[in-house]
């Protein structure tokens, strides 16, 4: 049973993807200092942590992940 999904391809999801594939490019193409290549990466490991713990039902707050990541007392 093979599986066929339902939608249409608008103009407007047209639109979207080709703005999307558009800034995907750009991104790409863009040079990233080192520094600011770590800084992002642990940004995106903070919001990650704290998302995730936060559906388990974790209360701490962004801030408060942020001190434990850097092995501080909270």
């Amino acid at each position: 049973m093979s599986f066929n999904p339902k939608y249409t391809i608008t103009d407007k999801i047209l639109n979207s993807l080709t703005t999307i594939a558009s800034a995907r490019e750009v991104i790409k193409q863009a040079y990233l200092s080192p520094e600011l290549e770590e800084k992002l990466r642990q940004r995106a490991l903070l919001l990650n942590a704290h998302a995730s713990t936060a559906l388990s039902g974790n209360k701490l707050s962004l801030k408060q992940v942020e001190t434990l990541y850097k092995n501080k007392k909270t």
